[in-house]
């Protein structure tokens, strides 16, 4: 993958597009939750989609082989409040941002495991 693939991924995902990226059985590690298989992560996004609008913004890529690391903000736009929100209690209208480095392992082109650390608290 390159970076501007990379770059069209985060598109999707900003747009709310979440299955053509990731392989059947992906495995999403969230600093609290754990997401398995692409079905799982999809639902956990449209649950998510509920509450907050996410958009992610890209600060650096790496590739090397089958991995990509990159450095992102994501920005979560809260339009219903949510005082079980995965980051912090959030409230509509509130905006919460918070820094992550995020490791992918790639299958082809898709991402088969992805692992995501937070640098900063929200």
């Amino acid at each position: 993958m390159t970076i501007n693939e990379y770059l069209e991924y985060i598109d999707y995902f900003n747009s709310q597009q979440y299955e053509r990226y990731y392989t059947d059985d992906v495995r999403v590690e969230l600093p609290k939750e754990t997401l398995m298989g692409k079905h799982a992560v999809r639902d956990f996004y449209l649950n998510v989609n509920r509450y907050v609008h996410e958009t992610i913004r890209v600060k650096k890529v790496l590739v090397e082989g089958n991995t990509l690391m990159a450095n992102i903000w994501s920005d979560f736009y809260c339009h219903q409040d949510w005082p079980d929100f995965i980051v912090c209690p959030i409230k509509n209208g509130q905006i919460v941002r918070v820094e992550l480095v995020v490791l992918y392992t790639l299958v082809g082109d898709k991402f088969s495991h992805i692992r995501a650390g937070r640098l900063s608290k929200p």
